[in-house]
């Protein structure tokens, strides 16, 4: 063999290896690929799966159903008994670890509290013994003082910024349109319902001055959805000699008006619901290529 023939093997030889090496390289980014793509895929499948939960937990249907199966105090109430946002988006599910602070903040604006000493909403109890007036208002008067503006906002800059306050404020923000969607269709199907009056108020003595507790976002729908609940409130009110009362109306009177107005109000909400999902979807999307991106940089 000439030298020209062993220099001509030489190249081939160098080419063959030099060809080797790069399908060893690529067929390693494929499977650096095929991994990310995998963990990718897997983040995905639990993060649709957790939130597939959430959806299923939260369904009007389900929520109404907790709703119903809810055990209600007896009168005369003979034990303090308390229901409460952090308790309703706990339901059947275990809340990550370190969650507990924040779901007890919670508390502090979305509480029912009835017992043989005190009674209040939102974290403002007071002593029976003290109570002057029980109000109520109207399902319409309750739907009125609920706005889709500026409501998830509150509800996060309330929330301190420690590990897992989105999942509280999405469990919680997601729990609130929800029953905020029942108390508006309530209204929308039944036209009577909507003039009735539920216990949404408290008048009680103060250090120096009359305060009140009232129902919020989260008090006051619970209590239109529980007339149960709303009856023991006047049973142990009524029991104790405290005056029930209607508190001031600013319902809309005609028909047609208040028709519109509820199907606007209702349209709202769903609106803003749908908007919170598509938002939490997005940012699903965005954690998954995120993931990938920094799966195969690694």
């Amino acid at each position: 063999m000439g030298l020209k023939d062993r220099l001509g093997q030489i190249k081939q030889r160098a080419q063959d290896a030099g060809k080797m090496v790069v399908d060893v390289g690529v067929e390693a980014a494929r499977e650096k690929r095929d991994a990310a793509t995998g963990y990718a895929r897997g983040k995905r499948e639990a993060v649709v799966n957790f939130t597939d939960g959430t959806k299923r937990a939260l369904r009007e249907g389900d929520v109404e159903e907790l709703l119903r199966r809810l055990p209600l105090p007896e009168t005369p109430v003979a034990e303090p008994w308390q229901w409460s946002l952090s308790k309703l988006i706990t339901s059947g599910a275990k809340p990550p670890t370190g969650t507990g602070l924040l779901l007890r903040q919670l508390d502090h604006f979305g509480t029912i509290d009835i017992g043989p000493e005190e009674v209040g909403f939102d974290g403002d109890t007071a002593k029976w013994g003290k109570i002057q007036a029980i109000r109520t208002r109207s399902l319409d008067g309750i739907l009125e003082k609920l706005s889709t503006d500026g409501f998830v906002e509150s509800i996060e800059t309330f929330l301190p910024p420690v590990p897992g306050r989105g999942w509280v404020s999405e469990k919680a923000t997601s729990a609130v349109f929800t029953l905020w969607a029942l108390v508006s269709g309530l209204a929308i199907r039944a036209p009577e319902a909507g003039r009735r009056q539920v216990v949404c108020e408290s008048e009680y003595k103060g250090w120096i001055r009359t305060k009140e507790a009232a129902t919020g976002f989260f008090t006051g729908p619970v209590m239109a959805l529980l007339p149960g609940l709303d009856q023991v409130f006047r049973e142990e009110a009524e029991r104790r000699g405290v005056l029930v009362e209607a508190a001031p109306s600013t319902a809309i009177e005609n028909a047609e008006q208040r028709a519109a107005w509820l199907r606007e109000k209702h349209a709202a909400i769903l609106a803003k619901r749908e908007a919170l999902t598509e938002k939490r979807e997005r940012e699903v999307r965005d954690e998954e290529g995120k993931a990938a991106e920094g799966a195969i940089e690694s």
